[in-house]
């Protein structure tokens, strides 16, 4: 989990490149929620739960891990 600061476009590709051996990276900065995905790599920005910044929601990201693999990953919108 990292603080990225960088600019949207590029982003997959620059992730993939700061962290080459992981399958995914979760980031924060923008309060936006992100799941992406390339043949390698998944980032995921959760969003907020507390301040939705100027998104329509607070929003968290729910993972579930077994035996150190990713079986689901989903943004979950808050009331």
């Amino acid at each position: 989990m990292i603080h990225d600061a960088g600019p949207k476009d590029g982003r997959l590709a620059r992730m993939a490149r700061r962290f080459p051996t992981a399958d995914l990276v979760v980031f924060g900065h923008s309060h936006i929620p992100m799941d992406t995905a390339d043949d390698r790599l998944r980032i995921l920005n959760p969003g907020s739960p507390t301040d939705k910044r100027r998104q329509p929601s607070r929003t968290l990201a729910e993972l579930v891990v077994c035996d150190g693999a990713i079986r689901s990953a989903r943004i979950v919108e808050l009331p």
